[in-house]
């Protein structure tokens, strides 16, 4: 043991004793040439086994590598003259999550939001870098208060991880650290094939995170005993409890998230820490509380990563169908902060129940409902960029390719015109390009033959749709913060009501940007947008793209008239001239 007034190693003055336990102790220690302070943690261990020294230098070595916000720093590490190990890292100055539990009984939604996402982004640069930690619990996660108020969660003690080779899965003599069946850990927290014996990977420190969590949420472990054997077999075969059973506030998504973490199977865990870590994060915008403990959404699909911002403040999320495994993508909105609830409520639901239409180049809705304050949309997963990213990253898109979206677009326009629905509204933030399947059969396309256009629609059928939903600073006047305005008919920004010369003027106005990389007409507000389209006088899209048919830039500059009766009556009609 060391005492206060000790040096060691001629450089480390030790200030106090911190903790003390079977592997050793931490103090608390002043560097004598730089004044400030850092934490020592000395390991008990007998000189005369080298392989535990041998084990604890490469740990070391391997820890000292792992920079990250998440997780403490490591200064130095030595064997003293006396044959005894010791790690020098960064003192931190909070409590422990162990400390934190202990004196607020367990955490809220939030905090579980706040805390680990990082700490799951730590971990997975450990997991990158072939360390596997193997010893996560609230008594390893501390958090650091800095003097601005700011406060950072870091893991410690790396110490027994179990560190192979980033490059290869595969557990060797050379990179095992333990003998093969040795159990180093807590069995609190332990992962089932840690218990048993079995190859420890980063999906055991999925599960241990897991537990770390659940304890967070209810105060207590999920798996109790009376004993060390009662708690193994609750790891190993007991079912995960109901969090909503044990905080009727505990929303939900969280349960399913936790629950799927703490899988026996590892096959079962979230793939990465790092799809845990997203998880908890993309969960603000999933249904909760006691109400949607039967949520049809959360029973039906697996909530992923948010993808981003969607139109009308809604948030899109990454999914997949439970039982078909299918990618999708789930947009949803919450009535809370809209304006107009009803009127954002009315275009969403109108949009779902028109694009539940068949076609190649429709966003087609898989699905759709309402649970509480909340509206979702399911659709497929695209991969691929959207009409926005592509002409951002491409520029203007020469007439050979652009011809053949163009065409898609009209096809998909008569097909949602036949069903009743408009496109009103439509903009390249919500056109996406995939991959034509077509492609692959040998079926002859112009332009790439990778590329289709996929379109959904906004949802606006009258000018009352429009009007109720737009943002206050563009009611106020003060701006244009509706996207969507750029791609509306003069005569619904004036109270008429949309028809199919309104889409024709959409279509118009797409077809434009896709040539010359602008737009027909722009202004800083409402009123000067719609001031430039009633005077109809675009610069010709043909001066701006030399392989523009001149005919085509004719087509498209009469679909862009301010008045509906000069436009083409159909989008049959514009197709036929446009594509011919």
């Amino acid at each position: 043991m060391l005492s206060p007034g000790d040096l060691l190693e001629g450089r480390y003055e030790i200030v106090s004793l911190m903790a003390s336990g079977g592997m050793g102790a931490v103090y608390r220690a002043r560097r004598t040439l730089l004044l400030d302070e850092v934490a020592i943690k000395v390991i008990r261990a007998d000189p005369n086994e080298p392989a535990v020294r041998e084990r604890f230098m490469r740990e070391s070595r391997a820890s000292a590598r792992l920079r990250h916000p998440a997780i403490v720093s490591i200064f130095d590490f030595d064997i003293d003259a006396s044959g005894t190990p010791f790690l020098v890292m960064e003192l931190l100055s909070g409590p422990s999550l162990k400390d934190e539990i202990a004196a607020r009984g367990h955490l809220d939604a939030a905090d579980i939001q706040r805390i680990l996402p990082q700490l799951c982004n730590a971990l997975q640069m450990a997991h990158a870098s072939g360390i596997v930690h193997r010893d996560l619990k609230p008594a390893n996660i501390v958090r650091h208060d800095f003097s601005s108020g700011e406060q950072v969660y870091k893991i410690v003690d790396f110490g027994i991880a179990n560190i192979r080779d980033a490059t290869d899965a595969t557990e060797t003599d050379e990179t095992r650290l333990t003998g093969a069946g040795q159990f180093l850990g807590t069995v609190e927290y332990a992962s089932p094939e840690q218990l048993s014996g079995r190859t420890v990977g980063p999906a055991s420190d999925v599960y241990s995170l897991g537990v770390v969590v659940f304890e967070m949420l209810a105060g207590r472990l999920p798996f109790q005993g009376r004993d060390m054997f009662e708690m193994v077999t609750g790891h190993l075969s007991s079912p995960v409890p109901d969090l909503d059973a044990i905080r009727a506030d505990i929303p939900a998504w969280l349960g399913v998230v936790v629950e799927r973490a703490l899988a026996k199977d590892p096959a079962d865990r979230w793939p990465t820490i790092a799809h845990f870590g997203a998880a908890i994060a993309a969960g603000a915008g999933l249904p909760a509380g006691r109400a949607s403990a039967g949520s049809a959404l959360l029973a039906t699909y697996e909530i992923g990563a948010r993808i981003g911002p969607g139109r009308l403040g809604s948030e899109v999320y990454r999914g997949v169908h439970r039982a078909l495994g299918h990618p999708v993508a789930i947009r949803m909105v919450r009535s809370g902060g809209q304006r107009n609830w009803e009127g954002v409520r009315a275009r969403f639901l109108r949009e779902a129940r028109t694009l539940q239409l068949a076609h190649p180049s429709i966003l087609q809705v898989r699905d759709y409902g309402e649970e509480g304050d909340l509206v979702y949309v399911v659709t497929d997963f695209i991969e691929g960029p959207s009409l926005r990213e592509l002409m951002a990253s491409s520029g203007p898109l020469p007439w050979l390719r652009l011809r053949p979206l163009l065409a898609q677009l009209l096809e998909a326009a008569r097909a949602l015109l036949d069903r009743g629905g408009l496109l009103a509204g439509l903009t390249p933030e919500i056109m996406r390009i995939a991959r034509d399947d077509r492609a692959e059969s040998g079926e002859p396309l112009d332009g790439d033959p990778s590329e289709r256009l996929m379109i959904s629609t906004a949802g606006i059928w009258q000018a009352q749709d429009l009007l109720a939903t737009l943002q206050e600073q563009t009611l106020r006047g003060l701006g244009l913060a509706d996207q969507e305005l750029r791609y509306v008919a003069p005569e619904l920004m004036t109270g008429q009501t949309a028809d199919v010369r309104s889409d024709v003027f959409t279509i118009g106005v797409l077809a434009y940007e896709m040539a010359t990389g602008t737009l027909p007409y722009d202004g800083p507000s409402m009123p000067a947008l719609l001031g430039a389209m009633l005077k109809g006088a675009p610069v010709n899209p043909f001066e701006r793209q030399s392989t523009l048919p001149s005919a085509a830039a004719a087509v498209i500059l009469r679909a862009l008239s301010p008045r509906p009766e000069a436009r083409f009556a159909s989008a049959s009609e514009l197709a036929s001239a446009l594509l011919c």
